[in-house]
């Protein structure tokens, strides 16, 4: 049997001469090869000189016969190599007719194929036998070489500068053909007629600030919602780990943020709402209204924003009950006159002086029964258990909650509410009145020692569903249904008659989201402080100081242009936004419905028909979305090609680059970005498309007097900036000075800053914004409108 090395390669020498001695006999056999086929295609090196003879002849307008392709080769001084005259007199020969020259072509290129495959095996095979570089790297390497045999595009050293002018023609004379727009258009006029739209092989970033500006004072609190503790979002950042909590559909989720962001110092405002809740922000920072996402500075007092009505967070901490009962009667600091509450805290003080003494045998001997033992006594064991928790032994109006208290279990947590509230509640109003509708005012009010310690039961009554209300001082009310659903999930120690009546008491039959509307009461300027910013995959808001604070349309408008009006298809990594995050956004823009009313369900009929029409028209474009997290270049690369290869391609949209994952360690982000920038590049000029890359602006972007960016406010500017082929930034001045755009008339316009274009001018473009549809569109100059 022979080996490998002694066979023959894939080849039909009796195919190459048909389509050689079809080319002699026709010439309209030649221009349907010619296609087809290149030299190297060829087995036997007399053919290719043969095939680039004829061709030679052909491009040059000139006569192709035996005698020309004779002569020719003659003047090459490359006759003997292609086997003399008389070899190629006889492959006149070789075929009766010429009408099956491109059967005969189909089968010299499948041959060729056949070999380049057993070539590229070989490299192969070396590249995992050598194994000297990372093998994501090695596999991504080994798959190019296969898929560039698929498209039948291998790469080549130099290219000669006739073929490159040849295609540059053609090219041209396309572009005068199609008119204007040579690229793929944006959708955008001013924009197309700038740029051409986006050419293929071009790398186009655009940039704009996350959420353009938002941020939180470094000392805002943000719950975990694995462990239930707070951490102030200055940990979170520098921890550059952590869950947090996020609004999604009406209720909360945990969710992980994708970017820790060190803002710096800037001027911060305390917003406090009706109910008492508070967070301190920057000027930009948008909360979440009744009418969408809207920054600070367009917010007055008397504007509602959603703020938490319940917190399902609950920690796995499983303290002794009679612990956590002296726990809660010292953060109290005080006992009611009622007996039974007494006896309680009697027996917890017991119990725990029974469990230190088991720890420690030495005060075996001295512990007797708890009642009955005189006061210095109960003062010695009390000092033993503030040992363990300090914050109780601070005088009442600096005194907090313990850490461990954030860290209970629901059982738990619940009992310590249970026995606290018993020491400093009561009730105003006559239930049983409220619920007949005799009454109006029902509650429960709670004086609590310090502020801090309010705030703090505020916040641990939200993780039961019972929103209360703080006045800045130790005093808390809970009213109405709030109060009832206090008395029927953990009741008050002592209050068993109100605890029954409560469970009796009517609920609501629906299921209500797990937020309010609470209005504003002031807004107060604090100075300036550290800064800092999470980014939320898909939802791009989170909960911070129990208040609902929020974090590529651009971009997506342009991919949805090319996709349903001009039939391209697009291919979107989504690495920020979920899949369905993306098609919600489409279906708004493509039906012009409010995305906040798409989002909570209060539709129109004429909405619906709208969403029914914008349907149909999205379901047919070609638009793939891949909302893979973690995302390499390498990865990236290999469902481009893949995606290519199966439907073609006419446009990659990346939102964004900065959470693009390298394959490898660097040794800081400015040359992991570079390698990511160069990668993604590399990316759009082999598969020959645009790419769209979303990237983000530095905070500098929002430093001294004008908010415009520029090419410095890039992040890692000089590696994006020298990588990409045109830079366009994002601004609208209603976001920042929403009174100077009111008074401009420029309430709903964008400006979009060409500030780097490889092949052409740059401009300041304007286009109109609908923040509601989520929707660039062109700007009637006339009239401030779509």
């Amino acid at each position: 049997m022979a080996t490998a090395v002694d066979r023959v390669p894939p080849q039909s020498l009796e195919a190459e001469m048909g389509v050689l001695g079809s080319m002699l006999l026709d010439r309209d056999a030649i221009a349907a090869v010619v296609e087809l086929l290149r030299p190297e295609d060829f087995y036997r090196e007399a053919h290719r000189l043969v095939y680039s003879a004829i061709v030679d002849l052909f491009e040059r307008g000139e006569p192709v016969d035996l005698i020309t392709v004779t002569d020719r080769l003659r003047d090459l001084g490359r006759l003997e190599e292609a086997g003399g005259a008389a070899y190629v007199a006889s492959l006149l020969n070789a075929v009766p007719t010429a009408a099956n020259a491109e059967y005969y072509a189909r089968i010299v290129v499948q041959k060729a194929m056949l070999r380049a495959l057993i070539r590229v095996g070989t490299q192969i095979a070396h590249l995992g036998c050598e194994g000297e570089e990372d093998v994501e790297v090695l596999v991504d390497r080994a798959e190019r070489l296969v898929f560039e045999i698929a498209n039948r595009r291998m790469q080549q050293d130099f290219q000669p500068l006739r073929d490159l002018i040849r295609d540059t023609m053609e090219r041209l004379d396309t572009h005068y053909e199609r008119g204007m727009i040579t690229g793929v258009p944006t959708g955008f006029t001013d924009l197309d007629e700038l740029t051409g739209g986006l050419q293929r092989g071009d790398l186009v970033i655009v940039a704009a600030r996350p959420s353009m500006g938002k941020c939180l004072k470094y000392d805002s609190l943000v719950v975990d919602p694995r462990t239930g503790l707070l951490r102030t979002i200055e940990e979170v950042v520098r921890d550059r780990q952590g869950a947090v909590l996020t609004l999604d559909g009406g209720h909360f989720r945990e969710a992980h943020p994708s970017a820790f962001v060190d803002d710096g110092t800037k001027p911060t405002f305390r917003v406090r709402t009706a109910l008492g809740r508070e967070v301190e922000v920057t000027a930009t920072h948008p909360f979440l209204t009744p009418e969408g996402w809207k920054p600070l500075a367009a917010l007055r007092p008397g504007h509602f924003v959603a703020v938490p009505a319940r917190l399902p967070v609950f920690g796995t901490l499983d303290l002794p009950a009679a612990e956590v009962r002296m726990i809660a009667y010292l953060s109290a600091g005080r006992l009611p006159a009622q007996p039974e509450v007494s006896r309680d805290f009697l027996d917890a003080a017991s119990a725990c002086a029974a469990v230190r003494a088991a720890r420690v045998p030495a005060l075996a001997g001295a512990v007797r029964p708890w009642r009955g033992v005189d006061p210095a006594d109960a003062s010695a064991v009390v000092a033993e258990f503030l040992q363990d928790y300090p914050s109780l032994a601070e005088p009442a109006d600096r005194r907090q909650l313990p850490e461990a208290v954030f860290q209970l279990n629901r059982p738990k947590l619940c009992l310590l509410l249970r026995c606290l509230l018993a020491c400093v509640a009561a009730v105003e109003g006559d239930p049983e009145g409220w619920s007949r509708g005799t009454q109006e005012a029902f509650g429960i009010r709670a004086e609590l020692p310090s502020p801090a310690m309010a705030r703090q039961v505020q916040h641990l009554l939200l993780r039961l569903g019972v929103v209360a209300a703080w006045d800045r001082g130790g005093t808390l009310e809970v009213r109405g249904e709030a109060a009832v659903e206090l008395l029927r999930t953990c009741g008050v120690l002592g209050w068993d008659r109100l605890r029954q009546w409560a469970r009796y008491a009517p609920q609501p039959l629906l299921s209500e989201p797990d937020f309010v509307w609470d209005p504003i009461v002031s807004v107060e300027y604090t100075g300036e402080h550290p800064v800092y910013d999470l980014t939320i995959p898909g939802t791009h808001n989170f909960v911070a100081n129990d208040v609902c604070v929020h974090n590529t349309t651009f971009c997506l408008n342009i991919a949805q242009h090319a996709a349903v009006e001009h039939r391209t298809p697009v291919a979107i990594f989504s690495i920020e936004t979920s899949a369905e995050q993306l098609v919600q956004r489409m279906l708004c823009a493509q039906a012009q419905v409010d995305g906040q009313r798409l989002r909570r369900g209060y539709l129109s009929e004429a909405d619906w028909r709208r969403l029914t029409r914008a349907m149909g028209a999205l379901v047919d474009a070609p638009i793939f979305i891949d909302d893979s997290s973690n995302l390499s270049v390498v990865e990236m690369r290999a469902k481009a090609r893949k995606l290519k290869a199966e439907h073609g391609l006419g446009l990659i949209v990346v939102d964004y680059i900065q959470l693009i994952q390298s394959y490898r360690r660097t040794e800081n982000r400015t040359q992991e970005l570079s390698e990511i920038a160069r990668g993604i590049k590399s990316l759009a000029k082999e598969l020959e498309v645009p790419i769209l890359a979303v990237s983000q602006l530095s905070r500098a972007a929002e430093q001294g007097g004008s908010k415009i960016p520029m090419l410095s406010h890039l992040r890692e500017s000089g590696e994006l900036e020298q990588v990409a082929d045109l830079v366009l930034f994002l601004y609208r001045e209603d976001y920042y000075d929403p009174e100077r755009a009111r008074r401009e008339g420029k309430e709903n316009v964008a400006l979009v800053r060409v500030a780097k274009h490889r092949n052409g001018p740059t401009d300041d473009l304007e286009l109109f914004f609908h923040k509601e549809t989520s929707r660039f569109a062109n700007l009637d100059r006339r009239h401030g409108t779509a």
